[in-house]
C-alpha cells in the first residue's frame, strides 16, 4: 500500500483480529517470524492457562497461509473479528462537521466537555 491511496482502498481486502495461542513462547515466536502477521504497535504476549496467546491482524487472504505455515501446527489460530467491519461500524459515532468551527457552540459527541 502507498500513502496516496484514500476511502475503501485502504480497506479493500477485510483484515482479521486472530487470536494466537502456543505452549510456549519460542513456538509464537516462530510462527510471528514466519507468518509475519500484523502485531500493533506493542506486542504482548500473555500467559493463558495453556501457554500463551496473543492477538494479532491478518488480511484475509493471508489466513489460510498462515493455518498451513511450517509453525502453524504449534499455534492455536482463533478468528475473533472482521476488525474493518468493526472499525467501520464504529465510524458511524463519528461525526463528518468541524464541531469547533462556531465559538458559540458547545462541543458534542463522545469526548469529555470541558
Amino acid at each position: 500500500m502507498t500513502d496516496d491511496m484514500t476511502g475503501d482502498e485502504w480497506t479493500a481486502e477485510p483484515v482479521f483480529r486472530v487470536r494466537l495461542e502456543a505452549e510456549s513462547p519460542s513456538a509464537l515466536r516462530a510462527f510471528l517470524d514466519e507468518v509475519q502477521p500484523d502485531v500493533g504497535c506493542r506486542p504482548v504476549a500473555s500467559r493463558s492457562a495453556s501457554g500463551f496467546v496473543m492477538d494479532v491482524y491478518l488480511p484475509e487472504s493471508r489466513l489460510e497461509s498462515a493455518r498451513s505455515s511450517r509453525a502453524a501446527p504449534r499455534v492455536s489460530m482463533t478468528v475473533l473479528e472482521n476488525a474493518t467491519e468493526v472499525g467501520r461500524e464504529r465510524q458511524a459515532d463519528v461525526g463528518e462537521g468541524n464541531r469547533f468551527a462556531a465559538r458559540s457552540e458547545v462541543p458534542r459527541g463522545l469526548g469529555r466537555k470541558e
